[in-house]
């Protein structure tokens, strides 16, 4: 509701007040925070289809050569890596994998089955992970 203030030659003046002005800067400050700090909704801070894509590349390669392929981090800190093929995720993000019984590897058989694990992935202010089903090996966000 605006205030009506007279002037000093009568005539009437609208206005905001100032409690009515920081509160709409503040409503604003913390709804721009909340999108910034989190990301645009339904927007994944890793990229999960290359993700599913890397992991069924995977398993088809241990069926094709019928031996075992282990899944692990490489040597950088930054890319997952599994043999010759790797998925890089860029030097902002470090990657971790974590395999049953704390192994620091995901292993894919001959058959193209898996006991599971996790793909963990950390950038500045998040943490994404996704996990390797048991048996099937496919990737579940």
């Amino acid at each position: 509701m605006p205030i009506f203030l007279r002037d000093e030659i009568g005539r009437d003046e609208a206005g905001f007040t100032l409690a009515e002005m920081l509160l709409v800067v503040a409503i604003t400050a913390l709804a721009a925070g909340l999108v910034v700090g989190r990301g645009l909704p339904g927007q994944h801070r890793i990229d999960h289809a290359a993700l599913q894509s890397y992991v069924r590349t995977l398993r088809s390669e241990a069926m094709r050569t019928d031996r075992r392929l282990a899944l692990g981090v490489g040597a950088d800190g930054h890319s997952f890596e599994a043999g010759a093929l790797g998925l890089a995720l860029g030097p902002d993000r470090q990657a971790f994998a974590s395999g049953p019984k704390g192994a620091d590897v995901i292993l894919f058989d001959p058959d193209g089955s898996s006991p599971g694990g996790l793909l963990r992935v950390v950038g500045k202010g998040f943490t994404d992970q996704v996990v390797i089903a048991p048996v099937t090996g496919t990737v579940q966000p």
